[in-house]
């Protein structure tokens, strides 16, 4: 399993919606693949980076990639 790095996600927050709208964020999450809670997350992000209160600064991870010389010919095209 990958080591999971940065500030661990350990703070709950909390709001009550009507069983409608419930229903529409469960179907929300489902159609983009994620678990509800996945989804409310992105969704606040997106809305505090629109807001520019949040850095919109993506790490990408260390990877080591490795190509072979036909590859790497297409990449430098």
């Amino acid at each position: 399993m990958p080591q999971k790095s940065g500030t661990p996600k350990n703070v709950l927050l909390a709001t009550r919606v009507t069983p409608k709208i419930r229903d529409i964020v469960v179907q929300m999450a489902q159609r983009e693949g994620l678990n509800v809670s996945e989804w409310l997350r992105n969704l606040i992000i997106s809305e505090l980076k629109r807001n520019e209160v949040l850095p919109t600064v993506l790490k990408a991870p260390n990877l080591k990639l490795e190509f072979d010389e036909d590859e790497r010919k297409d990449i430098y095209r």
